[in-house]
């Protein structure tokens, strides 16, 4: 059975094929949708939707598990279902979200922080003069001009960000989202698509 695959996030809508066994791109003819839907996308007629349809591999043992979003616990599923242990989901898109599930499967919550982007146009629309900038990772803190200060403050910030939050936790770390790859040497994995994989393992767990 070829299924469809949507994740529809705060920026980006992402879609892949199930076939049983592993994602494939999107292409063709699906039999049904499944997905995980946190931003305001259109959602093909009928896609069954991960939280609401069917539940996620992990456990949500956060304190009000209602907030957690599906995003999350999709992307902390498909991280554990690969380790079967402790891990830390790392995800760069919109925001930045560090999201950690204990060897038992327990997702116990995390942090969640603004985006590279989102970063970049705060500076801009809350300053006088500040440009705007498109982001990049910066090896050095001293930036020579405006652009490349206002660089190194945001890439600098990320690192910081995920270097102390992951020396508070222990396990295998998957970087997913757009930004991820900028940082790819602090993770253990990079899975561009985590989010869409544990959708599909959390269906195929919950009808098997």
């Amino acid at each position: 059975m070829r299924l469809g695959v949507i994740d529809v996030g705060n920026s980006r809508t992402k879609r892949a094929v199930f076939d049983g066994t592993r994602l494939r791109p999107f292409s063709g003819s699906v039999e049904g949708w499944i997905g995980v839907r946190v931003g305001t996308g259109p959602l093909p007629r009928g896609t069954r939707l991960l939280g609401r349809d069917f539940p996620a591999i992990v456990r949500n043992r956060a304190r009000n598990p209602r907030t957690v979003g599906t995003d999350r616990l999709a992307q902390a599923s498909a991280a554990w279902m690969r380790t079967q242990g402790a891990c830390i989901v790392v995800a760069m898109g919109t925001a930045i979200t560090i999201d950690v599930v204990n060897r038992r499967g327990e997702f116990l919550g995390g942090l969640i922080a603004p985006g590279l982007r989102l970063m970049a146009r705060a500076l801009h629309d809350h300053t006088a003069r500040l440009p705007e900038v498109e982001p990049k990772r910066m090896r050095s803190p001293l930036g020579r001009h405006t652009r490349d200060a206002i660089r190194a403050g945001i890439s600098f910030a990320a690192e910081g960000l995920i270097r102390e939050s992951l020396a508070h936790h222990q396990g295998r770390v998957f970087g997913t989202g757009g930004d991820a790859r900028l940082y790819q040497d602090l993770f253990d994995v990079l899975v561009p698509d985590l989010a869409l994989e544990g959708v599909a393992r959390s269906w195929q767990c919950w009808r098997s």
